[in-house]
């Protein structure tokens, strides 16, 4: 399977890097698995170029391993903490460049751990309020 889907991502020039995440990379899969895959397109596209281009290659990846079960995100339009979910199964399958994937890996992780920084501050001064004042409607 991998080795018909790296073909793909190699005949498009505008994949720069592509993961397996989800079930598939964590060899939990079961009957209703799906493929996730996440590909990081070249920044020279546009939004509607790199929506056009996951349009292509989830079709084309749908009839490559003859199945409907496929979900491609576009990396560079994804959130952030999906991101971190895509690279921290370390199942990276296709890159053009090693030290692309290394940048785009520690960009990821580093707004990451930035956010959830932030996330878990706010939280924490939310739960303090609500331990001072109660919860009021």
């Amino acid at each position: 399977m991998l080795e018909k889907i790296k073909g793909l991502f190699n005949a498009h020039s505008c994949i720069e890097l592509a993961y397996l995440f989800g079930s598939m990379a964590n060899e939990k899969r079961g009957k209703l698995s799906d493929v996730d895959v996440g590909v990081y397109l070249n920044d020279a596209l546009t939004k509607e170029e790199r929506d056009e281009e996951m349009l292509s290659i989830t079709s084309e990846i749908i009839s490559l391993l003859k199945t409907d079960k496929v979900d491609v995100v576009v990396m560079n339009d994804a959130p952030v903490s999906l991101n971190y979910e895509i690279i921290k199964c370390n199942a990276p399958i296709f890159m053009r460049d090693e030290g692309k994937r290394v940048d785009a890996e520690q960009r990821i992780l580093s707004r990451y751990l930035d956010r959830r920084y932030h996330e878990k501050m706010a939280s924490d001064i939310f739960l303090r309020k609500v331990m001072e004042e109660g919860i009021t409607y």
